[in-house]
């Protein structure tokens, strides 16, 4: 008997295995499924998937026998993955390498064999694809076949477990990240601009014009840099499906009239004002109260940045059967046929011709997409360019 030697590569061999994180995992279907056709399209009672690793080969799917590891010392299997082919045994009686050892000689009485190696990331053997008979026999053509084109299938599921292992990695990368900027950014970053908002309210008549107008753009970038943490936490936290909404029951109109108020500094920043049309009536509607009034507040936000010195944008509340409908309209440049598509994508921003000391993060309108839609609601637009924009969502009644 021989002993099969390990590769040349066999420390970068068992790393790739080791990423896989297959080794003593349950059974999966889908691996059995593949042995279940070698085995038919070969017509053999055994059909395995060996992964091998320093010490022996263990069966991720073994159909037709009860083992589900055996020393590395005796694998055929060892041996097949030093080369990039079928590896054939046709009777191991006659074969030197073979015809004593104990998977020969006992149970399972390994007389026929025939491999294909398993290669991952297209350079590193961790196992094959396998079918074994207990009589001397050959493969035909179309067997052969079959068998190869059955392993690439073993492979493709390897690599897309080796891919969903590399984004489970990402995903904790990003959630750390996000952890970070949460508390080592925005805790500081609002520390700053209280300082700075203090400076700008209670010690304006006690600092010179230059020394003001220094600490006003501070104050001013620091707001900004808090919108875009805020903006980028909220995106991150949707993808992640880790956002929750505090759904309850609200009188929509009172929700709206809030982030109007809220707004009144940002408009008059943009020299322009702001009318609610609805009919007063009570609209009862169930979400989370916080997240609507940061739709409202980037929508509004955004018809300010857009419009007309002097204007006067309309927010519009009407009932529309099953649903409410809420519009924010400006009169500003409009938005070209071209670049409709791109208006709810990230970090896209339309060009600003109107309130250049006011500019964006590109994020607002596709965070306001994803919190209609984490609310079941509809949002879209309706733009005429030159003439102005309607932003509209609609949440049910």
């Amino acid at each position: 008997m021989q002993i099969p030697p390990p590769l040349d590569n066999e420390e970068e061999r068992l790393r790739a295995l080791e990423r896989l994180e297959i080794m003593d995992t349950l059974e999966e279907q889908d691996y059995d499924d593949l042995t279940l056709l070698a085995a038919q399209l070969c017509d053999t009672p055994i059909a395995l998937i060996s992964l091998i690793d320093d010490k022996r080969q263990w069966f991720k799917s073994h159909h037709g026998l009860d083992v589900r590891e055996t020393p590395r010392d005796i694998a055929f299997c060892a041996h097949a993955i030093h080369g990039d082919e079928l590896f054939l045994v046709e009777d191991s009686d006659n074969d030197e390498r073979f015809h004593d050892n104990p998977l020969v000689t006992r149970k399972p009485h390994v007389k026929f064999y025939a491999g294909i190696p398993l290669y991952i990331e297209n350079k590193y053997p961790v196992g094959t694809l396998c079918v074994i008979d207990d009589h001397a026999r050959k493969l035909s053509d179309k067997q052969k076949t079959a068998l190869e084109a059955l392993s690439r299938q073993v492979v493709n599921q390897l690599e897309l477990r080796l891919k969903v292992k590399q984004l489970e990695v990402l995903d904790n990368t990003k959630d750390e990240f996000i952890s970070m900027v949460s508390h080592e950014l925005r805790t500081p970053l609002t520390s700053i601009v209280g300082s700075l908002s203090l400076l700008t309210n209670a010690m304006k008549d006690q600092m010179s014009h230059e020394a003001y107008t220094m600490v006003e753009i501070a104050h001013r970038n620091g707001e900004r840099l808090i919108i875009i943490v805020n903006d980028i936490l909220d995106v991150a936290k949707i993808d992640a499906g880790k956002l929750e909404l505090n759904i309850l029951e609200y009188d929509l109109i009172k929700v709206i009239n809030e982030s109007v108020e809220l707004n009144k500094p940002y408009l008059n920043k943009c020299d322009c004002s702001l009318k609610v049309e609805c009919n007063n009536d009570p609209i009862l509607v169930k979400l989370d109260k916080d997240r609507i009034i940061q739709v409202m507040n980037n929508l509004i936000s955004n018809a300010a940045k857009f419009t007309k010195s002097k204007d006067t944008i309309i927010v519009r509340i009407k009932n529309e059967k099953d649903y409410v409908k809420v519009s924010v309209i400006d009169h500003g440049c409009g938005i070209e046929e071209s670049k409709k598509s791109d208006v709810f994508k990230r970090f896209i921003q339309g060009a600003n011709n109107v309130n250049q000391k006011l500019p964006g993060t590109g994020l607002g309108l596709n965070l306001c997409k994803l919190l209609i839609e984490k609310h079941n609601g509809i949002i879209g637009f309706e733009s005429t360019l030159n003439e102005g924009c309607e932003f509209y969502f609609k949440l049910v009644l």
